[in-house]
């Protein structure tokens, strides 16, 4: 049975940051991940960065999705709920405002959420269990523990695409009678 150990990014092949980088940073680095040259194209692109404390300890990750959070601007008055609100208009002034000022301004390690245990998963542990908890949390990744320290992320795109990739495989073989 595989491990996650066996299909997990090690961290100094993903993506990251450092703390004290901005949200320009993060999203110049993320874009280069997702359309730059890779030394791997078979391997899904990153989809987001993990953010290094000066001693280089993992502390967390930030996803594309933590990054346009981060941009959404703030509405006044508020929202309704109930969504009346003309949806056309809600983006107009983030289209048109300083992005990369407001880039510059937010710092990575402000864009971070505490990791709960169901985000975190032991590198000896088995991928069904590791695959378990990518779907029942609803996670687009997981990040690999050896004791206390991580040491690298697994993704959801990897796990889809070696079932994509069982699934091709066993469409080629005759199906017995």
């Amino acid at each position: 049975m595989k491990i996650v150990r066996d299909m997990m990014v090690p961290l100094e092949e993903y993506t990251h940051l450092s703390v004290g980088d901005s949200l320009y940073d993060a999203i110049l680095a993320v874009a280069q991940a997702l359309t730059g040259p890779t030394t791997d194209p078979s391997r899904p692109r990153d989809r987001g960065a993990l953010v290094q404390a000066p001693d280089g300890r993992v502390i967390g990750k930030v996803s594309m999705w933590d990054l346009m959070t981060a941009l959404e601007p703030n509405y006044e008055p508020p929202i309704d709920p109930f969504g009346t609100l003309d949806d056309n208009i809600l983006w107009s002034q983030w289209l048109t405002g300083d992005l990369a000022q407001k880039a510059r301004s937010i710092k990575v390690e402000d864009l971070l959420q505490k990791t709960s245990k169901g985000e975190t998963i032991d590198e000896k542990a088995p991928l069904d269990l590791a695959v378990h908890r990518l779907i029942r949390g609803k996670h687009l990744s997981l990040l690999v523990t050896r004791g206390d320290a991580i040491i690298g992320i697994l993704r959801l795109s990897d796990v889809f695409k070696a079932v994509s990739e069982r699934i091709k495989a066993a469409r080629l073989q005759p199906t017995p009678a």
